[in-house]
């Protein structure tokens, strides 16, 4: 059956000799209003309404065609994200399926404040999770942090106290919401994480001299005892961040640490590119995964089960998606070869069903 509940066509899907199988993969973050290939913010809203939504239904066809069967939206301002979560679901447009925040909250001036979701006290705090719930959302998102894609933000700034995201989980949990914070510096962290927030998003431990600079083991095992899931949003432009002049660079370095400190103390990671950032574009995860694997010292199949089945669970979609299983959603890539043996495999998909459709033929 198909998602209106009607039979859908069979059809038999030939699979050639050395092809392998796997479930459709999971991007735990992306901003599909953002182009990519548009450099500053505020240059974001040059383009009509109506143009930047036909590039957004392109960029949900890309993805899926890519292999990405489910992803989470994690924010924007007009909250066109959310109906095309609801197009896709009636199967009126091809895309991956979506979870969305809508705005996120933030402070006068933070992180992303042109997005609508600015809140200075705990009724205007309410009162924007109020309108997000009013727009159906699947998440909440606070900014505790500042971020680097907003000028005269400060990464390694708090923006909201334990107590406050404390109490903008418990909100967010009346109404059965998870909450995934934004968090670049290591106060932040360390107030999300005590706060009880879901998913903690970039986790870097950014200070004045860039990333990982602030690492905080003490943070890690708040992190750890909090049963909480990181979402280092790594893309594949990392892999060129690797050498340089022949030498490890210091990001690269302190990144790995960050992410062992993490990996040692038990946290899981779940696969996330932050596409719609300046030159991170929506259908590559697959080299985000590359370059993921690299920092993060994961074997192909951890890769792949930060993509998939790790992923699913800290989305709550576990009964839903990320296993091939039956009862589960139809959501599977059909690669020519295996990426247990290589994750390049993931660049060239042959088939790609999602929710029983098949939106990619050789």
């Amino acid at each position: 059956m198909d998602a209106r509940g009607e039979r859908a066509e069979e059809e038999v899907i030939q699979c050639p000799p050395g092809s392998v199988m796997i479930p459709g993969l999971i991007d735990a973050h992306v901003h599909l209003d953002l182009d990519p290939t548009i450099m500053k913010p505020d240059d974001q809203f040059t383009p009509s309404r109506h143009d930047r939504d036909l590039r957004m239904i392109a960029r949900a066809q890309a993805m899926v065609r890519a292999g990405i069967t489910t992803a989470r939206d994690l924010g924007a301002g007009e909250w066109r994200e959310i109906l095309l979560r609801d197009a896709i679901a009636r199967q009126e447009v091809p895309g991956p399926r979506l979870l969305c925040v809508g705005q996120p909250l933030t402070i006068p001036d933070g992180h992303c404040h042109f997005w609508g979701g600015v809140a200075d006290t705990k009724s205007a705090r309410e009162e924007v999770i109020a309108r997000q719930l009013d727009r159906e959302v699947d998440w909440i998102k606070i900014m505790a942090t500042g971020g680097v894609f907003t000028p005269g933000s400060r990464v390694d700034g708090a923006q909201f106290s334990e107590s406050e995201i404390e109490h903008v989980v418990t909100v967010a949990a009346r109404a059965g919401r998870a909450v995934a914070a934004h968090c670049h510096g290591r106060e932040g962290i360390r107030n999300a994480a005590r706060a009880g927030v879901r998913t903690i998003e970039h986790c870097s431990f950014a200070g004045k001299g860039g990333f990982g600079v602030d690492y905080d083991p003490s943070v890690v095992s708040e992190i750890a005892s909090r049963e909480a899931w990181v979402s280092p949003t790594i893309n594949g432009n990392w892999q060129h961040r690797i050498h340089k002049n022949g030498e490890r660079t210091d990001f690269y370095r302190r990144t790995r640490a960050v992410l062992a400190g993490l990996r040692e103390a038990g946290v899981p990671l779940i696969a996330s590119t932050d596409a719609g950032i300046p030159g991170v574009h929506h259908h590559g995860l697959w080299s985000g995964l590359v370059a993921m694997a690299h920092y993060a010292a994961l074997s192909p199949r951890e890769a792949l089960c930060s993509a998939t089945s790790e992923s699913a669970r800290a989305l709550g979609l576990e009964d839903v998606c990320g296993v091939l299983r039956p009862g589960l959603s139809a959501d599977l890539v059909i690669l020519p070869g295996d990426p247990l043996k290589d994750l390049g495999q993931l660049s060239q998909p042959l088939w790609v069903v999602a929710q029983g459709n098949v939106v990619r033929r050789p």
